[in-house]
């Protein structure tokens, strides 16, 4: 983890260098509107200018996910949240796995692929846009002192990127995180936004409880996102009190939701067994309602993530897994040749050879051709 060594020293020098040009903590008025944003202090400009650093950095390095539809629709629910700051607060995608999410000073908003990945609907996925927005329009960079060393941090690490000390980057988040205070306040006012909007309050309780049984399952840490928040069971708790006191909408946003970030979901799948987080994949796929809001292939992604992790029955539990995924999407070859691997592996030599001459024709461009076409001669020189 040589980049968070890194990152915790420079913030010491970067917190104390700039502790000693800080102004008094002062009660902070929020921002009324996008025009009211021109209206900053000299110190507070000063981290506008080290965030718009760390923008261009970000971008400079292409670890976003830079995909039109997807920034299209993020900004969309932005928008529909604080239609007054429409065209001033911009949403980006890190292609990074981690359930995580951060807000820069300047309103620059950062989500992980991995927590798109983990909501179940809109709503929930607008419960996070409007606690991160509320971290801005309430300039809670410019009120808590950790995230000045913070974004003072992060300016001054931007001038490594491009230096090959980029993949702990990827795990980045709320960088130090705001006190406990202003993350209620984020709550508060994210929680009355999204009501307001229209969307279902109760989801906004399930994003925590989601990520509090996948920590549990995981035998992990809560997720990063959260390590400097209130622990999860306390966000939890603190929803279920704010939804008591409100009676919103009943939108979820399912079908907008599915249509938009499908492929994005299919991405992060792929994205966290190349990463060896097949304990996250099985975590997600395991429930059959959540799988099915996934594409049709999800099945062959589970069955993966059970190869993977190799377990005593792990190997039937990954057949079992294939086969539905046959079931549902024929036409999608990775199916068969994992079969096919499996037969061959059980000495069902027939069967394999059947499913990988399947494979080799509905992937005859694939980059594995040779090797598929070998097991294919062997398996066939079998009796």
């Amino acid at each position: 983890m040589f980049y968070w060594l890194l990152a915790g020293s420079l913030l010491i020098v970067c917190g104390a260098s700039n502790a000693q040009n800080r102004p008094e903590p002062q009660k902070l008025t929020p921002f009324a509107n996008a025009a009211a944003v021109s209206q900053i202090e000299d110190y507070e400009q000063r981290l506008w200018t080290q965030a718009r650093e760390a923008d261009q950095a970000i971008d400079k390095a292409d670890l976003l996910l830079r995909q039109q539809e997807i920034d299209a629709y993020l900004q969309g629910i932005a928008n529909k949240l604080y239609p007054e700051f429409a065209g001033r607060i911009a949403l980006h995608v890190f292609r990074a796995p981690q359930a995580n999410a951060f807000c820069l000073p300047n309103g620059s908003i950062y989500i992980n692929q991995g927590l798109i990945a983990r909501m179940e609907n809109e709503a929930q996925l607008a419960s996070v846009i409007g606690h991160e927005i509320a971290h801005f329009t309430h300039r809670h960079s410019y009120a808590n002192t950790n995230t000045v060393k913070s974004a003072a941090a992060f300016a001054s690490v931007a001038g490594l990127l491009g230096g090959g000390i980029l993949s702990d980057l990827l795990a980045i988040s709320s960088i130090t995180g705001y006190s406990r205070d202003l993350e209620r306040e984020a709550d508060a006012v994210g929680f009355a936004r999204m009501v307001k909007a229209g969307y279902d309050p109760s989801e906004a309780i399930k994003v925590f409880t989601l990520l509090r049984d996948e920590a549990k399952a995981l035998d992990s840490k809560e997720p990063f996102l959260f390590a400097s928040h209130p622990k999860l069971q306390e966000r939890i708790d603190n929803f279920t009190r704010l939804a008591a006191k409100h009676t919103g909408g009943s939108d979820a946003g399912l079908e907008r939701f599915t249509a938009n970030t499908l492929g994005l979901r299919n991405a992060s799948l792929e994205m966290d067994l190349s990463m060896n987080r097949q304990a996250v994949v099985i975590q997600v796929l395991e429930n059959a309602e959540r799988r099915a809001r996934f594409s049709r292939e999800a099945d062959y992604f589970l069955g993966e993530a059970y190869r993977l992790r190799g377990k005593d029955g792990d190997e039937n539990l990954a057949r079992a897994a294939y086969e539905r995924a046959l079931a549902n999407a024929p036409a999608f070859a990775p199916s068969y040749r994992a079969l096919g691997i499996i037969a061959m592996k059980s000495k069902e030599f027939s069967i394999a050879a059947q499913h990988f001459e399947k494979y080799l024709a509905l992937a005859p461009q694939a980059r594995d051709r040779g090797y598929v076409e070998q097991y294919l001669e062997t398996v066939k020189a079998k009796p």
